[in-house]
Order: structure tokens, then sequence, then C-alpha cells
């Protein structure tokens, strides 16, 4: 690395006492109008999974549009701009890191899936942080994503299936219910942000929008949704005006409320209770159900231990990108001799640190943080000198810090999920600096 170091991350100067980029060429930026839109819905059909569940999806629509789109970025040049970025140099080590491991992998036929969805996050990544170059293109891309999670929510009431008692969709990235439930609660915050520059009827229906966003994410019955929820849930408190708190604290009392009208027993049992079925309080289907539940809890914390002790045996490259299930099945086969149900680590940050090493947790540990810290450090400075924008910030740093604690239980580190949210972060640092050139 350059001038960047893992100090920078978490400290340095002010940013308000030197341009974030010192580089710019951003002094007179025009709205990129074509690029923006293609963006747009190359975002909207990869988050909304649309396609998935029709008969379109055999002709690979969003991949014939990332190579396009890959093409028009690489066409416009000035890539060097992205990579001045620490958080750009970051993500494209740990990408690079990521294929490093490859050849070293245990299983390289497991691995090859997990080092081109990789690729692909971070080619997904450039393209947005190169394309986004205004106001006005952000608030295109970021309205596509929140109108994507809106179709995932519908969709899951006509077309999503039950697992063991919860709602995910019929296949693809959110056919699990975890997943499902996080993407859901990323999607919030685009929604509070339109609505709150919206007034009249188009706040109220902006507002309505996120109705069915938070009915599908009850059903999907998510406990490390929850937490991701509640972490969004507190910085959006935190950082709202008196007023706004009242009615926050009101929607937050009507929604644990709404639970025991409109969810199933199993569910409500699921999010309400602290796991420990009361005898006599639930049917056996259920009561079984909640048992099944304190299982996985304790199975968890097993394979984050399990995951702990196999990045202390291969510290440096790990085991390969996604081959821990396979490894640990094989452990607990050479330990116990039944290896049981081939199971990802459910934590993001030890299935990086197990399967690339430590150079590869540290690398997308960075990454993280600086997401976090550019959103909220771009919202501080902002909410003095210029409000409007800081309404940007407050909602993306709110996801961003949602999103860090929900993929602390889930296996998600190779997903475009993670591109797509880092690099809006950075899409977003970047229209604050055009906006303050003289």
């Amino acid at each position: 690395m350059t001038s960047s170091t893992p100090a920078s991350v978490m400290g340095g100067r002010s940013l308000s006492s030197r341009p974030v980029f010192p580089n710019s060429k951003l002094k007179s930026v025009k709205p990129n109008l074509v690029g923006s839109t293609l963006v747009a819905v190359y975002i909207f059909l990869l988050t909304g999974r649309a396609l998935d569940l029709s008969p379109l999806h055999v002709l690979h629509i969003p991949l014939l549009m990332l190579i396009l789109l890959s093409i028009t970025t690489i066409s416009r040049g000035d890539l060097q701009h992205s990579f001045s970025d620490s958080m750009t140099r970051y993500f494209g080590l740990f990408t690079l890191w990521v294929i490093v491991c490859y050849p070293f992998s245990t299983w390289r036929y497991a691995s090859l899936p997990s080092v081109q969805l990789q690729v692909q996050a971070f080619v997904i990544f450039l393209i947005i942080v190169q394309i986004i170059r205004s106001k006005r293109d952000y608030e295109k891309v970021a309205g596509a994503y929140a109108y994507a999670i809106l179709v995932a929510a519908l969709f899951s009431f006509h077309y999503g299936r039950n697992v063991e008692g919860r709602i995910a969709l019929a296949g693809g990235t959110l056919g699990d219910p975890n997943e499902f439930a996080l993407h859901l609660v990323l999607g919030l915050p685009f929604w509070w942000f339109k609505a709150s520059r919206a007034t009249g009827f188009r706040k109220a229906f902006f507002f309505a929008c996120t109705l069915p966003i938070f009915y599908a994410f009850a059903r999907a019955g998510s406990r490390s949704g929850l937490l991701a929820l509640g972490v969004l849930f507190l910085i959006t408190f935190i950082f709202a005006q008196g007023s706004k708190k009242v009615l926050l604290a009101v929607v937050a009392l009507v929604g644990v409320a709404s639970t025991t009208v409109f969810l199933p027993g199993y569910v409500q049992a699921r999010f309400l209770t602290f796991f420990t079925p009361k005898e006599g309080a639930y049917d056996a289907a259920t009561r079984e159900r909640i048992e099944s539940d304190i299982a996985s809890s304790n199975e968890r914390k097993a394979l984050l231990m399990q995951s702990l002790s196999m990045t202390l045996h291969h510290p440096i490259l790990g085991v390969g990108p996604g081959d821990f299930s396979f490894v640990a099945w094989d452990e607990r086969k050479a330990e116990t001799g039944i290896g049981g149900e081939s199971l990802v680590s459910h934590n993001t940050y030890t299935q990086i640190s197990s399967e690339t090493g430590f150079p590869g947790f540290f690398l997308f540990l960075a990454t993280v943080i600086l997401g976090v810290r550019y959103s909220y450090t771009d919202f501080r400075r902002l909410s003095k000198t210029n409000p409007e924008i800081a309404q940007y910030g407050r909602y993306l740093f709110s996801a961003l810090a949602a999103l860090a604690v929900g993929i602390f239980f889930l296996s998600v580190g190779y997903t475009h999920l993670l591109g797509i949210m880092f690099a809006f972060t950075l899409a977003f640092r970047r229209m604050v600096a055009s906006l303050e050139e003289p």
C-alpha cells in the first residue's frame, strides 16, 4: 500500500482540514445521464432479483449489462482517480488476495465460484464509483436500489418459499431468509431518504412503500436481521430531531404490537422470546421449531469457534475462498466420525479469516471500517455546511452500520451486496468532493 496505513483507517487528520480528493478533476460535474441510467437498471435487476422469477432469466441480462458497463467504464479512463482513495485500494487488494489464495485452496473447484463472485463484486464497485459523478447520478442509482428492495419484498408475498415456517424468495441470493432480511433492512434508509426530501403525497407514498418491506422482513423471521434493524433504528433515533424521535418511538411500538396480530405463532415466538419454550405455551410443532432454533444457536457458536481455530491453523492463505464448509466437515468427520451437514461459518468476518487468512481479514476489515467512517465523517461535516446533502450521509451511515452488524451473523464475504454498499459510500464521498470544489 502507498501512503495509506491501517492507522489512517481509524484516525488521521480531520477531513475538514484537507480536500477529500486532493487531485480531483471534478471541478465542473455534469450528470452522466446514460451511464447512471444503465447502472440504475443494472442495480435494480441485480438486487431485486426480478428476472430470477421470470422466463427471461435464461437470457442472462444482468451479465450482459455487466459486460457493457465494464467496457463503458474502461473506455472512460481515469481509473487511477478511483484508486487514489484508500477504500478502493483496500477492496482491490482484498480481491487480489482472494485470487492469490485460490491456487492454494484445499478444494480449488469449490473455491472458483467465490473467486468469480469477488471479482464481480469489485468490478461492480468500480463501475458505480466511476459512473456516479453528480448529485443527480447518485439519487438515480440510490433510488433504483430502494425500488429493487421494494420489488423483492412484494415478490415474497406471491413467489416466496417457506423455509421451516419462514419466508424467502424462491431462489437466487435471496433464497435464504437471513440474507433476504438483511437486504430488506438495508433498503429502508434509502426510502427514508427519499421521504425526507419529499412533501405532501409523495412523502406519504414513500413512507407507505416501507410497509411491505417491514412485513416481508417480519415474515423472514431473522434474528440476525432483527439486530441489524435495531442498529438501524438506534442510529436513526440518535441523530433525529426531537419531534422525529417521538415518531420513531411510536413506529417501533406499533411494529412490535403488530407482530402479535399479523405473524404466525412460530415467528412471533422466534422474535419475542429468548428461545426457551414454556411448557404448554405453544403447540407441539411450534415447540419443536423453537427447540431447533436453540440447537441452531448452539451450532453457530461451535462453527464460530471452529472458524477461529481454522484461522489460527491457516493464518496466511486460509483454507481457500468458499472452502470453510468442506474443510469444517472433514474436521468434524475426523474428530467424531460424523460430519453432519455442510455448514458455512455464519460470520462473514471469520469466514474471510478462515478462508483467506489474516491478510485477507485485515484488508476486508479495513474496507468495512472505511465505509462506516467515510459515511459518518461526511455526514457530520456536511451537517454544519450543507444540511440537505448531509441527509444523504446520515441515512448512508445508518445503512453501513447495520451492514457491519448484520454480516457478523451471515457468510456473505464474496457477494455483490458488499460491492454495492461500499461503492455507494465512495461515490457519495466523490460527489461531496465535487460539490466542495471552487
